[in-house]
């Protein structure tokens, strides 16, 4: 019989904790500007908070609109959107993913747990609707919420004085910055040579960002729960270029030494560094994690079958039947 010997395996589970809401707690609201529905989804949550007699803080941007719209004032509770993190316990994002992604580089390293209601598409972070706020405030008043850790990467670049780093909790996207042509990205994975890529970039994702970008570019779907860096080319000119999976307690470097003009990198999305070849970068796991609020009731595998339609025949449904009667 094949046994392990456990105690020779370094296992840092990433658990799943029960959210009980602190006496006189208050919740921030961030949100996409962009959105009009963010602005009208404040209100609406704001008069929530006000007849359960909850604190809460705003960004400044959206309470703005909210004056201008609504007619509702703030007062003191309209603040810059780096401070509703600090005097907040729990962090409303009113918007899409990238609403949420942008949230939790304002959150940091404060710790402070994020639910997000989804105003956009997909919503694999925001997985609330706006028809779901008045009982999901409640619920979570409950306890019946949990708290998800998920694992943030930092990209660093530069050396010296311009040394700087950026942080991601989706992934970070290293490409030729526009150019049509492909790029030479050599890639070693804690000093060790892995493989230099010949592609239009290279996606290195968290778990949490495996259904981004990194899904995209032919890589696997990872459970959140996986202590796991992604590495994968953006149309690489090989097939037999793969996506490789490693620990994430590695150190991931990334060289490009030769360019047709400029490499960029971006953190979620975000451009962060566009630079002339030769160019260095380095990707690790960060000392902090983003908190997320998720139902108790929704598992990873429950979100992807919803997210994804897996299992949904959409031949069968009378929406794809066009130019003809159903038979």
């Amino acid at each position: 019989m094949f046994t392990i010997n456990s105690t020779r395996i370094n296992l840092v589970p990433v658990m799943k904790k029960k959210f009980t809401p602190p006496k006189n707690f208050s919740i921030g609201i961030l949100g996409n500007v962009d959105k009009t529905s963010a602005c009208e989804t404040a209100f609406e949550l704001i008069k929530i908070l006000q007849e359960r007699g909850i604190n809460f803080a705003i960004q400044r941007e959206i309470s703005e609109q909210m004056r201008t719209r609504c007619g509702f004032d703030a007062g003191e509770a309209s603040v810059s959107s780096s401070e509703v993190p600090r005097i907040s316990d729990v962090i409303v994002s009113l918007g899409g993913d990238g609403t949420i992604l942008r949230t939790a580089k304002i959150v940091g390293d404060l710790g402070k747990p994020i639910l997000g209601v989804n105003l956009g598409k997909l919503g694999f972070l925001a997985e609330l609707n706006f028809d779901e706020l008045r009982n999901s405030i409640d619920g979570l008043l409950k306890g019946e919420f949990s708290l998800e850790h998920r694992t943030v990467l930092r990209a660093s670049f530069g050396q010296g004085k311009e040394a700087s780093s950026v942080f991601a909790l989706n992934d970070v996207v290293i490409d030729k910055a526009g150019s049509p042509r492909m790029i030479d990205l050599e890639t070693y994975v804690d000093s060790e040579y892995l493989i230099t890529y010949r592609a239009d970039g290279i996606v290195i994702s968290t778990p949490t960002g495996s259904t981004g970008y990194c899904l995209s570019t032919g890589g696997p779907i990872i459970s959140t729960e996986s202590r796991v860096i992604a590495i994968s080319p953006i149309s690489p000119h090989t097939l037999s270029a793969r996506p490789v999976i490693v620990p994430d307690s590695s150190e991931i470097r990334i060289v490009v030494r030769s360019a047709y003009k400029h490499v960029m990198l971006a953190a979620d999305g975000q451009v962060s560094k566009v630079q002339a070849p030769p160019a260095e970068f380095g990707v690790s796991l960060a000392p902090h994690r983003i908190t997320l609020l998720r139902k108790n009731t929704n598992g990873f595998f429950s979100l992807l079958r919803s997210k994804l339609m897996w299992g949904v025949d959409i031949r069968s449904s009378e929406e794809s039947i066009t130019g003809r009667e159903k038979e």
